[in-house]
């Protein structure tokens, strides 16, 4: 059943308009044919002023068949606003309608005062005059649909239509210059959405001596109903209303979580009557009538049994006296004797056809614990039963040890305990005990019995102990205690991490940066974890470049470098729990940049006679070049030094030529660290 959200639900510890910004609060009903909406706002002041201004109604078709309606289709409903009718049209309405009345009274009376009406006794008292107005107002609105209509507060959509969903917006007309802001409601229905209304559930009745008490779930369909009716009938075929007023609830606990309505009627005993109610909606809607409840009272039995002693000759038998009206005996078949294990029962008949006259019994057969209650039957079907009397024989039993207790500890040492329960009748609950030792003294944690088959402890878990230890015993009610249970062990979870590893040696070779280290002391360490950071790059991260899990493995060679760059490096041990130790001091390394060959250089050399100059151009495969050397002479062996250049060029012009010569050139490159190269030769011919 989809839920419709009521208007107002008036509460005894909380007023419905302590809202901070007001606002207006929309329902909507879809039928068929046609939609039905209510409204109201939530505080005194800015209701007062919507009823001066009145509301506008805003329709936005949102999708038509299915397909969304694009651009919206947006259509005022109002072509002025709603305001409530003059005084003068209440009369015919207020004369019928009690709710009426009130709303009337609560939006023209020169002064507003509600007497007491018996639906209306629950409704918290209010001080000021504008706060009654408002709050009795809704209240009554609420119970009449007709009433909110007349107000302004309620519209009927006749021109909705099947197969189109709406979003309907109500608002203030407020002037420009207005001093105070009321934020607009809107809600979303359709035809589509209709459904038949439900019947109420759960009616029952208590029949006493000429009275019926009946109850019957109202918060199941507290969004559905606002009051109900409640009929009887003599035949279970023609029904007749009982409550002048309607049914409903002024008054519901904050946080209660099912709630029934009431309702009492006077009836003669030793006759059947039917019952049943019918909820009615904040549309003024009628709902099916709830199941039929059939009843009839009879004559109280107005005395009632009290036991007065009790003996208990063995473990077994009980011998129980109890004082009763002797003149009512001949209202009475006799008694009955039941027991049960709790005060509150439940209670099971033990012992039938006690006479009339009798004020003793025996009874044998007695267990643990026993609560015993004498019930006197009457002749016309009613009972009287006794208060509860505990009946304990000598026990020095202990209950049997708990079993089945397993627990689990979380990171911050929070334990949770459970075992399964024991059976006995007169078990008063478990003691917990603890050790952080197995072969130590256990220690009690709980300061009284605990009644459930679970606990929960609290321990400290950053300490050099690894496990923590438990064992429960049960007692009963005669504190007779069992054995312990045995015992459980819990790992304690691990917060410390390992000691760190020390870096003892490192190498750099030809097969890369070799380093050694002196692995952690810990005895639960897994594995070693080695890291790397390139120092070259701004802002560079480390880098895990091996897991050695061979703990007794304490050597690595990292192959996988880069010539001419600062690298640094740490170990890290990480134990079985995930943990990792600090880093060991870490230490740099330079990678020397990888020497030029003379292969590897490409120099050419290109005349031009008509501008005069040789064209040199070169181009070398290395980041890591420092400076480039030219050399010029007329034969290789006249080679001298002509021009050095910055890492970043690659050709040069020369012009310091005479024409019909030959020029021998040579390129050396000198890389980072002042390592060069071999000299790369050319011949150019000018």
């Amino acid at each position: 059943m989809k839920k419709y959200i009521l208007l107002i639900v008036l509460l005894s510890s909380v007023q419905i308009f302590a809202q901070k910004a007001p606002s207006i609060q929309v329902v909507a009903r879809p039928l068929q044919d046609k939609v039905m909406l209510r409204w109201a706002v939530d505080e005194p002041n800015a209701w007062k002023k919507a009823n001066e201004y009145g509301f506008l109604i805003e329709r936005i078709t949102i999708s038509r068949n299915g397909e969304a309606v694009i651009p919206k289709e947006s259509q005022s409903l109002t072509p002025t606003a709603l305001k409530p009718k003059p005084l003068m049209e209440w009369e015919t309405l207020a004369k019928q309608d009690q709710n009426a009345a009130v709303v009337a009274q609560a939006l023209y009376g020169e002064s507003f005062k509600v007497d007491a009406m018996s639906t209306m006794e629950s409704i918290i008292a209010i001080n000021q005059e504008l706060e009654q107005r408002f709050t009795f107002a809704l209240v009554a609105a609420e119970q009449s649909y007709e009433a909110a209509l007349m107000a302004g507060w309620g519209f009927v959509d006749t021109n909705a239509k099947p197969g189109e969903k709406y979003l309907y917006k109500i608002s203030v007309s407020l002037p420009a210059e207005s001093d105070i802001t009321i934020s607009e409601g809107s809600i979303f229905t359709s035809p589509d959405l209709y459904e038949e209304l439900p019947k109420p559930i759960g009616l029952v009745g208590d029949f006493g001596d000429s009275n019926a008490v009946l109850s019957w779930n109202f918060d199941l369909l507290q969004n559905v109903y606002t009051n109900y009716i409640v009929e009887r009938s003599e035949d279970k075929v023609l029904f007749s209303k009982l409550n002048g007023s309607p049914i409903f609830n002024a008054q519901q606990p904050k946080d209660e979580t099912s709630i029934s309505l009431f309702y009492s009627d006077s009836i003669p005993n030793d006759k059947t009557f039917y019952y049943r109610v019918k909820g009615k909606t904040a549309f003024g809607e009628m709902g099916p009538p709830s199941d039929v409840l059939e009843g009839t009272a009879k004559k109280g039995l107005n005395f009632v049994p009290n036991i007065t002693q009790k003996q208990i000759p063995d473990d077994n038998t009980v011998i129980l006296d109890w004082q009763f009206e002797e003149k009512a005996n001949e209202l009475i078949t006799g008694f009955e004797l039941r027991r049960g294990i709790k005060n509150d029962g439940p209670f099971t008949t033990v012992k039938t056809d006690i006479a009339p006259a009798s004020r003793r019994t025996k009874f044998q057969g007695l267990k643990r614990v026993n609560y015993f209650v004498i019930v006197a039957k009457g002749k016309n079907g009613t009972e009287s039963a006794s208060f509860p009397s505990l009946v304990q024989p000598i026990d020095s039993i202990p209950p049997k040890s708990p079993v089945g207790l397993t627990g689990v500890i979380d990171t911050t040492g929070v334990v949770k305990l459970s075992w399964a329960d024991n059976i006995e009748e007169d078990l008063a609950g478990y003691r917990v005990y603890s050790a952080n030792n197995p072969n130590a003294e256990f220690a009690q944690v709980t300061r009284s019995v605990v009644r459930k088959n679970s606990y929960t402890d609290t321990i400290a878990v950053k300490n050099m102990n690894q496990k923590i230890y438990y064992k429960i015993i049960a007692e009963d009610q005669r504190y007779n205690a069992s054995g312990f249970s045995e015992m459980l062990a819990i790992d304690k979870p691990d917060l410390i991490p390992p000691s760190p590893p020390v870096i003892s040696t490192y190498e750099v070779t030809d097969d890369g940066v070799q380093l050694s280290w002196v692995p952690s002391s810990s005895k639960d360490v897994i594995a070693h974890i080695i890291y790397r950071k390139d120092m070259t790059i701004s802002d560079g991260l480390w880098e895990n470049v091996a897991e050695i899990t061979a703990i007794e493995n304490v050597e690595y060679i990292d192959n996988a470098i880069v010539a001419n760059k600062i690298y640094s490096y740490t170990v890290v041990a990480k134990d079985n729990s995930g943990l990792e130790s600090s880093p060991a001091n870490p230490f740099e390394v330079n990678i020397a940049p990888e020497k030029v060959s003379v292969e590897d250089i490409k120099l050419s050399g290109v005349s031009n006679r008509e501008l005069r100059f040789i064209q040199l151009s070169w181009k070398v495969k290395n980041d890591a070049i420092a400076e480039y050397r030219l050399y010029r002479g007329e034969s290789e062996k006249q080679l001298k030094l002509f021009k050095t250049f910055d890492g970043n060029t690659t050709r040069y012009q020369d012009i310091e030529l005479e024409v019909g010569s030959e020029y021998v050139y040579g390129l050396q490159v000198v890389i980072k660290g002042n390592v060069p190269s071999g000299i790369k030769k050319i011949k150019v011919k000018y």
